[in-house]
């Protein structure tokens, strides 16, 4: 089976350079036929391809006679962008963006108002405190705006019309972490962020490395389709690929490693790909803690075995600085496995060598998909309480702008720089398709800065050196439950 899918894939990579042949071919007889005959133009006029992607079901005469819709966001440059770009630059990325803002407009008869704000937290916060009309919606910090939820200072959005939290344009998985006794529900995140798609867990792999080691990366991009990336046949690679450099017996920064990573964001990528379950919700639809089980206790003291006992494992300083030397270990050919996030890729565009993308691994063979992590800054969207007569026209915005970006703006940021642009073959786009549809939350995640920071438990363990999850979460537990009870409280008191 393996040797099948091996030759399935080689003649996949092998399509993109027939295919450039034969269009470089027909491209090429069509400019000199321009160039010698103006009169050889079509003047018929060009169709476009129909519409196969799912539409929302807003009312085609929804109207609301050129209001404004007012979106608070992050003031940083890409935060701003999935919300509002000026102009259309001529940038694949900024002219999808920009032709989405329009057709949003022009569909519901409003304008979109750019509101960059440096907290959105505290922004949303004031504005409540004053019961002030400033803003209609906010895309919010997922890692810190969650907090809010409990607060009474936003709206239910299970209660605005128009929204449909069925629809493919938002994210399932959260909407199912995030509602709180089965009805209530305060963020919504999915296409309409493009940061989600940025901010996915994914592993890098470095096709020089790899093909000094163990041949062609088809290989691995078989194992992969085929269900069996698992940790533990990533370790075992790892255990394959060192080189001591200079011959010093001493294993520092100039070795060739064959996996490398910090013990913080960059650890949780991998510790998300073996889909551990942190929470699990009661009949009334309330969360419970269920992280400390067999699986984690295993999968922690693996990990443990990865970075302190593989010879082919790297750890950097846990640090912006150390993720910037894996990164730059990876480009310059010294180390073979990058866990980090979709838009990685950018950070690789001129990287000399070729490189392969692949999901974080499972647990093992049992566990029935890859499971992909998304980094907690995440945007969010919430609606402040104060929205009480705008809610219809905030609806109906949220919905559309979500449902345009999934038709257009993903597509194009997915499909055409991530697949194409920055990957290196053409198997790659299947891979991410694995990958998107690998996207988890938990409740637990999710709050987790109002518990104790217990998302972090893992890479804590790890980074003090130990494998044993169960002690460490014996002295955390009686805190966790304690503040997991008054989350809870706070959510029923609002309800």
């Amino acid at each position: 089976m393996k040797r099948i899918l091996s030759l399935t894939l080689a003649a996949l990579l092998l399509l993109p350079l027939l295919s450039a042949c034969s269009e470089g071919t027909e491209n090429s007889a069509k400019t000199s036929e321009d160039v010698s005959s103006p009169s050889a133009v079509s003047e018929e006029p060009v169709e476009e391809a129909p519409e196969t992607k799912l539409r929302d079901d807003i009312p085609a005469d929804l109207r609301f006679d050129g209001e404004s819709v007012r979106v608070a966001h992050r003031s940083g440059a890409n935060t701003t962008q999935e919300i509002y770009v000026e102009e259309d630059t001529g940038d694949a990325l900024d002219s999808a963006l920009f032709a989405r803002n329009l057709k949003v407009e022009e569909r519901l008869g409003l304008t979109i108002e750019s509101i960059p704000v440096d907290d959105t937290q505290t922004y949303v916060r004031k504005a409540a405190a004053a019961m002030s009309d400033d803003f209609d919606v906010c895309a919010a910090y997922q890692y810190y705006g969650m907090a809010m939820a409990t607060e009474g200072i936003l709206r239910n959005l299970n209660e605005l019309n128009y929204l449909d939290t069925t629809k493919p344009w938002w994210a399932a998985n959260f909407i199912s972490a995030a509602t709180i006794g089965g009805e209530r529900l305060y963020f919504l995140t999915g296409d309409a962020a493009l940061s989600m798609l940025r901010n996915m867990g994914t592993m890098y792999v470095n096709n020089t490395i790899y093909g000094q080691y163990f041949g062609s990366v088809s290989d691995l991009y078989s194992t992969v389709l085929e269900g069996g990336w698992t940790f533990d046949v990533m370790a075992g690679y790892c255990e394959t690929v060192y080189t001591d450099v200079n011959g010093d017996g001493v294993r520092d920064d100039n070795d060739i490693y064959g996996y490398g990573s910090t013990t913080l964001s960059m650890l949780d990528y991998t510790v998300a790909g073996a889909d551990l379950q942190w929470s699990e919700f009661d009949e009334a639809g309330y969360p419970v803690v269920i992280i400390n089980n067999e699986r984690t206790i295993n999968f922690v003291e693996k990990l443990y075995r990865l970075l302190y006992e593989n010879i082919g494992s790297y750890i950097a300083a846990p640090s912006v600085e150390g993720e910037n030397k894996t990164i730059e270990k990876f480009k310059t050919d010294t180390q073979m496995f990058l866990p980090f996030r979709a838009d990685g890729s950018e950070k690789l565009r001129d990287m000399e060598s070729d490189y392969a993308i692949v999901p974080l691994p499972k647990y093992d063979e049992t566990q029935q998909a890859y499971s992909t992590a998304v980094h907690d800054s995440v945007s969010v969207f919430c609606v402040p309480v104060t929205n009480a007569e705008r809610s219809d026209l905030t609806g109906a915005f949220l919905e559309c702008f979500a449902s345009e970006s999934y038709r257009n703006v993903t597509d194009v940021y997915f499909e055409t720089l991530l697949k194409e642009k920055f990957a290196r073959d053409e198997v790659t786009a299947q891979v991410f398709d694995l990958i998107k549809e690998g996207v988890y939350f938990d409740f637990v995640l999710l709050h987790s800065s109002s518990l104790a920071d217990i998302g972090h438990m893992v890479r804590d363990v790890i980074s003090a050196k130990s494998s044993d999850f169960a002690s460490a979460y014996a002295k955390k537990a009686k805190v966790v439950n304690k503040m997991l009870e008054k989350l809870i409280a706070a959510y029923k008191s609002i309800g």
